[in-house]
């Protein structure tokens, strides 16, 4: 079972041309090593990388996404969705 401390962030202001990453925290809750297949993100001014290697159980890592605002002014609402092979196999993260 997968679950995390958080499933979104706001940022708040942002400078253009700032680089704003955040760090949500993963635990496997489940009796089997969780494995984070993929993190993908909505659009390229997001790059998402997680722990690669399986978090054993009651184990925690991290799922980290970085907002690139260059050329990017104004409010954004991104997604990062998390593949695992845990009970519900998709999760969708927020940052804003």
């Amino acid at each position: 079972m997968i679950e995390f401390k958080v499933t979104s962030h706001d940022f708040g202001n942002v400078n253009e041309g700032d680089q704003a990453c955040f760090d949500f925290v993963v635990t496997n809750k489940g009796k089997e090593p969780l494995i984070i297949q993929q993190a993908k993100a909505s659009c390229g001014c997001t790059t998402p990388s997680w722990t690669k290697e399986p978090i054993l159980p009651g184990k925690s890592g991290t799922i980290t996404a970085c907002y690139n605002s260059q050329g990017r002014p104004g409010t954004f609402n991104k997604t990062v969705t998390v593949y695992s092979n845990a009970s519900t196999p998709t999760v969708t993260l927020y940052i804003k």
